[in-house]
């Protein structure tokens, strides 16, 4: 199968669970951004095993590094390094459900995307409430945000020359929909091409929220991400319209989840300002 599935790795030791999920015959991109020691090591104990043991019989691993911590940096270093032109995108922390890389594949026909589905597992009331909320924003609708996308790489002549923006630390795959759907592209989406995120807790999502929300005023400043909706809205769209779709506990928490991001794009812009007088 002329599969490359690029997958960003900095510190996640999960990686090697996401790649023995592979059932395949693909190229692996394992794209490092910034990595530790003991990630480089794992790579290098991958691949050795692959040499010496026979194991990963049906992958070949390319390896790519930047210096950098960048997913958007490390997902175009990757797609650079690929050696097929479908490419599919991947977590180094989730997993694939069996024949989920040939149904995208499958799927993807004479079109440039196709899109499967992420199932966020959870193991607690709290965490199951979590993977509620995610589903509002990822599964819930169609869209080019990854995992899992694959994608024809001659879309980058129909999106604006370049793939993920490379100024963007954060929320590049939002910002890499929002060109695909002004592109009018269509999105072939198979909802039994299946990916499997491990259980989130409240803390690690809501620390991404933060994030999300610096990334949100970075692209904001950079012209290619629209303003963050305030906090009237946020009541109406989570409080009252997510809560009937996705239920009470998740609408609060998507609600506290919007306000954690909101925080995140005013910190990002009171330390620009702090910056630049100085």
């Amino acid at each position: 199968m002329k599969v490359s599935v690029v997958i960003p790795v900095s510190n996640d030791l999960r990686l090697k669970t996401c790649v023995d999920s592979i059932d395949e015959a693909v190229e692996v991109v394992i794209s490092l951004n910034r990595p530790t020691e003991t990630i480089k090591k794992l790579v290098d104990k991958m691949i050795s095993q692959k040499k010496r043991a026979g194991l990963y019989p049906n992958i070949s691993f390319t390896v790519c590094e930047i210096p950098y911590a960048s997913i958007a940096g490390a997902y175009n270093n990757g797609i650079k390094s690929s050696h097929f032109d479908n490419v599919l995108l991947m977590d180094s922390d989730c997993t694939f459900k069996k024949k989920t890389i040939k149904k995208l594949f499958k799927n993807l026909g004479n079109n440039l995307l196709s899109k499967g589905k992420v199932i966020f597992k959870s193991n607690s009331w709290i965490t199951a409430v979590v993977s509620r909320a995610r589903e509002f924003h990822t599964s819930d609708k169609i869209n080019a945000y990854s995992p899992p996308l694959l994608f024809n790489k001659k879309i980058k002549n129909f999106i604006g020359g370049y793939y993920f923006h490379p100024s963007l630390c954060w929320l590049e795959d939002s910002e890499f929909d929002k060109r695909v759907q002004k592109a009018n592209l269509r999105i072939s989406y198979n909802p039994s091409a299946v990916v499997y995120h491990p259980p989130l807790t409240p803390f690690r999502d809501l620390k991404s929220a933060f994030w999300y929300g610096v990334g949100k005023r970075i692209g904001v400043e950079l012209g290619v991400h629209d303003k963050p909706t305030g906090f009237i809205g946020s009541v109406r769209k989570y409080i009252f319209e997510a809560s009937k779709i996705k239920g009470v506990l998740s609408g609060l928490y998507l609600f506290i989840w919007k306000m954690t991001l909101l925080f995140g794009y005013y910190f990002q812009l009171v330390m620009k300002i702090r910056k630049n007088r100085i």
